[in-house]
């Protein structure tokens, strides 16, 4: 629309005229020559740069569509380069836009359109366009999936070509494995088929070609069952003289199962496995560790399957309770928690045995120890009343300690408390203890905690808090390095918990010939004489008044260790197993085996045992230095050489 004035005797008339373009042609949409902010609107092809598919060797029809022409359209096309496929076979309608023809494509082709309108200028507009030619949809030959029974399905389908994108599938005739779909998107399958069988379908497969291409595929789904498996069912270590019962159980496969020993044997008074159920029991009468022994399973498959696993079994002697000295619970400085049980079940009437629980504690005479046991403050309604007994090695109640609220530095009372206070009442217990003893040497007692009225129950909780221990001097015990005669040997003494510096000494025995230990812990020199040396060291620290410590430590010393095999080894053959082992003598196991080569190929040592295996693809001499070292530190190397040739 556009406004104009004229004055007119000092009048203003103001007229409008309204001009209307309108515009016409096939393919076309009309449009305003003026747009918006007084700006025309720009010509523009609208159709989707990817045109519908379609069917090689078949007829195509498609119309573009233009908006803002002025007046008639004429529309072109041409390719979008000369080497990109052409839509051969189609050509368009100038004054329509109608593109049409027979496919004569195979794949996705392209063009691009041009449309000119009949303004003046006359406005162009360009678009490139692309469709794709399938071949004709095909009928799949029959398939035959297989899967797992239970295990999750993800992939796997039915395998299509050709048809117009996208497909369609449907199940329209028998059915499938409960628990299993068919994507109609995609023709696969997805979820886990909860029965084992053979499953019998069709699949009505569908185009998007108009009208549509429908064929059929004939599927047979396989659901087997999982592997057969022997789990790691049996506990490694069971208790002596103590009833047991375990099973040896199979997973996979199809039940029931049959189960028989293949080698090795059981730990003696235990018996199984059960042909049927794989039940292993008995009482184990024998410490120690058993052989392994090996179970193996069958199932009911048609075919069957079978299976086996390696089991190991050690007989360990309970822990025990610790209600005497003997078998008292080593405990240091902190907190444990436990509980009072009685240890026996007294009949009606009888005196209620309280109960006993030990500790068993190391520190340095002379040193305070605080002993406290935490309960009732802790649970109020416990109504456990538990006592602190302090007692020696021979179960013999000390006399060095101090009671609750004693600030003095006498440590004369005898050392039981029931009582931490009577007001307010706490019927909790704690010592302080000085540990008897000649000065600074390592002393043990034992904490002995007991229920003084009786009656315990397992739910009826204490702390015991200690603290004040001192660590005793004591010797590493870490045993020493073997030596290798002829060679240099070095070794350090390492002492613990001492004060100040430390001076070492031989008290009995002797060091190997060739080597000598200083006043600082060094062990060093070169052994002369291969065999067994053993020992007795102090330790001796500078406290006021010193400490001490000894213990008993052996050497041994052996040949060195020596790569005896030859340097030249047997030859291999390209693409075929081989197999070396390097040859060593003298030394002390662990051995531990290095290689290096900037040329070998293929065949690879385990470090562990010295061989060498694998196969190399190339032939030729390849060389490289193989070494080894021993439980003395000291090793050999080799240069070896290995020739790779043509086997008949």
């Amino acid at each position: 629309m556009r406004a104009g004035k004229v004055e007119i005797a000092g009048l203003v008339t103001c007229w409008l005229v309204l001009v209307v373009c309108a515009g016409c042609g096939g393919g076309s949409s009309q449009g305003n020559v003026g747009g918006g902010a007084g700006h025309p609107s720009l010509l523009a092809i609208t159709d989707n740069s990817i045109l519908p598919g379609t069917l090689q060797n078949h007829a195509y029809s498609v119309t573009l569509h233009a908006v803002n022409v002025v007046g008639t359209p004429t529309w072109s096309i041409a390719p979008l380069s000369p080497t990109a496929l052409f839509v051969d076979g189609l050509s368009i309608d100038p004054h329509t836009g109608a593109l049409s023809g027979t496919v004569n494509f195979a794949g996705t082709a392209g063009f691009v359109a041009t449309v000119t309108d009949s303004a003046s200028p006359p406005q162009s507009a360009t678009k490139s366009f692309t469709v794709t030619a399938y071949s004709p949809l095909q009928a799949p030959p029959p398939q035959t999936l297989t899967f797992g029974q239970f295990s999750s399905i993800v992939i796997g389908g039915i395998s299509v070509t050709g048809g117009v994108q996208p497909l369609t599938f449907a199940v329209t005739g028998g059915s499938l494995p409960f628990g299993i779909r068919l994507n109609n998107q995609t023709g696969s399958f997805t979820g886990s088929a909860i029965n084992v069988g053979t499953y019998l379908f069709t699949v009505t497969i569908q185009d998007s070609y108009s009208p549509p291409e429908v064929v059929t595929a004939q599927v047979t789904l396989q659901v087997i069952p999982p592997p057969l498996a022997l789990a790691d069912s049996l506990p490694r270590q069971i208790l002596l003289n103590r009833p047991f019962s375990g099973k040896v159980v199979a997973t996979g496969g199809i039940p029931p199962y049959h189960f028989s020993m293949l080698s090795g044997s059981l730990p003696a008074g235990l018996s199984g496995p059960d042909p049927s159920g794989g039940q292993i029991s008995g009482t184990p009468t024998v410490l120690g560790p058993s052989s392994v022994f090996t179970v193996g399973v069958t199932d009911s498959s048609p075919t069957p399957q079978s299976a086996q696993n390696n089991f190991f079994i050690n007989v360990t002697k309970p822990l025990g309770r610790n209600d005497t000295v003997a078998t008292a619970t080593p405990i240091d400085n902190g907190q444990i928690m436990a509980s009072i049980s009685p240890y026996i079940d007294p009949p009606n009437a009888a005196p209620l045995p309280d109960d006993n629980d030990f500790y068993r504690l190391v520190s340095v005479s002379g040193a305070t120890v605080h002993v406290e046991t935490q309960a009732r403050r802790w649970w109020p309604s416990d109504p456990l009343d538990t006592v602190i007994e302090l007692v020696g090695g021979n179960g013999v109640r000390q006399s060095t300690c101090r009671q609750p609220g004693d600030t003095s530095t006498n440590f004369t009372s005898s050392c039981i408390n029931d009582d931490i206070s009577t007001v307010p009442f706490v019927t909790d217990s704690a010592l302080d203890y000085k540990v008897p003893g000649a000065p600074s040497t390592p002393t043990t007692f034992y904490v002995h905690v007991l229920d003084w009225r009786g009656d315990a129950r397992p739910d009826m909780l204490y702390a015991l808090q200690v603290s004040g221990v001192v660590d005793p001097l004591a010797i590493q015990s870490t045993p020493l390095v073997p030596a290798a005669r002829g060679l240099s040997y070095s070794q350090q003494l390492t002492a613990l918990n001492a004060t100040g510096a430390v001076s070492w000494t031989i008290l009995s025995g002797n060091l190997p010939l060739g080597l000598t230990l200083s006043s600082s812990g060094a062990i060093t020199g070169t052994a002369t004489t291969d065999g067994s040396y053993s020992f007795s060291l102090q330790a001796q620290d500078s406290g006021n008044p010193p400490q001490t410590a000894s213990a008993s430590e052996m050497i041994d010393v052996v040949e060195p260790v020596r790569i005896v095999s030859p340097a030249v080894w047997p030859d291999a053959c390209v693409n075929q197993p081989y197999s070396f082992a390097i040859q060593t003598a003298g030394g002390i196991p662990p051995l531990l085996w290095s290689f290096i080569s900037n040329s070998w190929i293929g065949i690879n040592l385990d470090q562990s045992t010295g061989i060498f295996s694998g196969s190399s693809s190339v032939t030729g001499t390849f060389s490289g230095t193989v070494g080894v070292d021993d439980a003395t530190g000291h090793g050999d190397s080799q240069v070896v050489t290995l020739t790779v040739k043509q086997c008949p």
